[in-house]
């Protein structure tokens, strides 16, 4: 008879562990929404998730916004240069100068953004461990022995180490 699989567990952005792992973690927020608590309790997935936040943040809106305007801007401004290089109103390098500032703020808006989803996954991450539950795969960790050569917990189910406070 095969084995059943278990559904896969919703997992959001990679954050590092106490050991300097770099791991995938668990969206709790996306589990609770799912209905698909998974190893957390339901009761106690809906705090995880209400303590995270539902919504994005001001600053993730107007990055995202902001990047995309950005974009369609670009998009046009190459329409028009291209345009007008095909006549030989322009030169290629006055082509190529014209578009650096809508490259620029393009890219200044993309790592705005990407700033601003980094910070989402560490705070996920450190509301889990306020829960005392692994941010990698959601086991309890509340009660395991800390490991003295580096002051971590590891978890047992998938073997990644955090530091947990008093």
């Amino acid at each position: 008879m095969a084995k059943e699989e278990p559904p896969p567990r919703q997992q959001t952005g990679r954050i590092k562990d106490a050991r300097g792992r770099s791991v995938r973690e668990l969206d709790p927020v996306v589990m609770h929404l799912m209905h698909r608590p998974g190893i957390i309790p339901q009761d106690t997935l809906g705090d995880i998730a209400k303590d995270i936040g539902f919504g994005t943040t001001k600053g993730v809106r107007i990055a995202f916004w902001g990047w995309i305007v950005c974009l369609v801007c670009l998009v046009i401004a190459l329409a028009i240069l291209l345009t007008r290089l095909a006549n030989g109103a322009i030169t290629t390098r006055r082509f190529i100068v014209s578009l650096v500032p809508y490259c620029g703020i393009w890219t200044s808006f993309f790592g705005f953004w990407i700033g601003a989803r980094n910070n989402r996954h560490k705070r996920i991450g450190s509301i889990m461990l306020k829960y005392l539950r692994c941010p990698h795969c959601g086991y309890d960790i509340r009660g395991l022995p800390v490991d003295p050569s580096d002051g971590a917990t590891v978890c047992p189910e998938c073997g990644c180490a955090w530091r947990l406070g008093d």
